[in-house]
């Protein structure tokens, strides 16, 4: 059971570890973090810790510190050497969160943070994030013993259930231990209610992890399934062979190279099936409102740029910002460095069609890039705690001294939801074109356990900074309504980028 307990937490929508730029946060030296872990984090070790003798020359043994550093060393968090502790220095706060996931399982550092974290030290609010993550780990995990120790009738219940249908059930050759248990966990996942949570076994979470890093040969369009038989386009991502071949974000595949999709074809089943080798062709019957087509799409594997930007009639700076991943905050920033070398231009568009958002540490590095420092960004609900994001110390151009533009649609979710809102709060001039966004107001983390399968999960509700507003249901609204003209579409003409282009006529 205790494999069972090992996971490591991604927390891709966490950004409290990247902060530090706030008048109330301060660096801390050793003696105060030895201290805090030692008494907030180390609550499980024996009393034998006492019998430690340390080596450490600048540490008095009649000293409260003494006893803290020697449960530090009965962790084997720190080496116990004849050397300088120097508890009065500080600690560099990646090491810091190293230390944590060593003893808490947790995985506090990411690719988002890391560089950050590196670069400076410890401090108050490191401690905050700690003590508030840490206790509810341990509340867990003591909810978990009592589920799978304590309760042993439910587990007898279970396991009898398991046994007797691999056993004595009549077709249970046709049953795989594996897939019964693993379904068992799905099921729990999905009674959850939230269409956000999601358990993956470990042959779908091998998709799932794929899908992070693009890492396959695809048709490039996201999709999901929210019901059996009911596979849907989301969004096909820009200037994809998806795009390209017309699947729109309405769509739903109906059959896969004439294999249908039943209610016993799952996501990872359907998503297997559109895989293939790049320039290899799959056929996909879809159904588009009340009409049947069949569409051909040439697989591919190809780069996707977060952002893509560019010069427009010598008139409008127009950035497209497809998903945000780790790389759009350094090439937004980049794009903004392009747009500071043309002082001639004061017209900019933001194009956030179709962006699904994805990490909400990188909406706040974005907003920061327009948000003067120490300014509230985002306001998130956890279940325990609440917590207002701020913008950083970037704020690398300010969007009063522009004509903003920034283009929605319905997939337009999430952190790119925060960024349009946000904006829209600091910069009331600014003009959002076309339809009512995604409404995606929740935000996941996920859990990786040993055997390779992962959990996905709500963690967290975010509201506007402004006005606290949660927006289930809740839309963004644009300022001028103007759908997409599919027709002119398919010649590459977009009436809504041309909309703006001719000055709003």
């Amino acid at each position: 059971m205790k494999k069972f307990f090992l996971v490591i937490i991604s927390f891709f929508c966490f950004i409290t570890l990247s902060y530090w730029d706030n008048s109330n946060v301060y660096e801390v030296n050793r003696e105060i973090i030895f201290k805090y872990i030692s008494k907030d984090v180390l609550t499980d070790i024996p009393n034998s810790y006492k019998y430690i003798n340390l080596n450490f020359i600048d540490i008095d043994k009649k000293s409260q510190n003494y006893e803290y550093v020697q449960k530090l060393v009965y962790a084997d968090l720190i080496q116990n050497n004849n050397i300088k502790l120097n508890l009065n220095l500080k600690l560099n706060s990646y090491l810091f969160y190293k230390i944590l996931e060593k003893e808490s399982w947790y995985n506090f550092i990411n690719s988002s943070n890391i560089n950050v974290l590196k670069s400076r030290n410890t401090t108050n609010f490191d401690l905050f994030v700690a003590s508030s993550i840490i206790p509810t780990f341990k509340k867990d995990k003591e909810n978990l013993l009592k589920i799978f120790w304590w309760d042993q009738q439910k587990m007898e219940i279970f396991q009898d259930v398991n046994k007797t249908i691999l056993n004595d059930y009549y077709d249970s050759s046709k049953i795989n231990q594996n897939d019964l248990i693993y379904s068992s966990i799905e099921w729990l996942a999905q009674w959850s209610k939230d269409k956000f949570t999601s358990f993956f076994p470990p042959s779908e979470n091998k998709d799932f992890q794929e899908t992070l890093s693009w890492e396959f040969e695809w048709i490039w369009s996201y999709v999901d399934m929210e019901k059996p038989w009911e596979l849907k386009i989301i969004s096909p991502i820009a200037w994809s062979p998806s795009e390209k071949a017309w699947l729109k974000w309405w769509d739903k595949i109906i059959k896969i190279n004439w294999i249908e999709i039943t209610k016993d074809t799952t996501l990872s089943d359907s998503v297997s099936m559109i895989k293939g080798p790049a320039w290899t062709k799959v056929v996909l019957d879809i159904l588009r409102w009340n009409e049947k087509l069949q569409i051909e799409i040439i697989r591919q594997k190809i780069i996707i740029n977060d952002v893509e930007y560019k010069i427009i009639n010598n008139d409008f700076f127009y950035i497209q910002m497809k998903i945000f991943w780790d790389k759009i905050f350094s090439q937004t920033s980049k794009a903004i460095d392009e747009l500071n070398n043309h002082k001639e231009i004061k017209k900019v568009i933001i194009d956030l069609r179709n962006n699904p958002g994805w990490y909400l540490d990188q909406a706040v590095n974005l907003l920061s890039l327009f948000i003067g420092k120490n300014n509230p960004v985002c306001y998130v609900k956890y279940k325990s705690s609440d917590y207002f994001y701020n913008s950083y110390w970037y704020n690398k151009i300010d969007l009063n001294n522009y004509e903003v533009y920034i283009l929605v649609n319905s997939w337009t979710a999430s952190a790119s939801e925060i960024l349009t809102w946000t904006l829209k709060d600091y910069f009331p001039n600014i003009k959002i074109i076309w339809e009512k966004t995604y409404w995606k107001w929740s935000v996941q983390t996920i859990k990786s356990y040993t055997d390779w399968s992962s959990l996905k999960y709500t963690i967290a509700k975010w509201f506007t900074w402004k006005t606290k507003t949660w927006i289930d249901w809740i839309w963004i609204y644009p300022d001028i309504d103007l759908p997409l003209d599919v027709e002119k579409f398919k010649t590459w003409e977009d009436n809504q980028l041309n909309y703006i282009l001719n000055g709003l006529k």
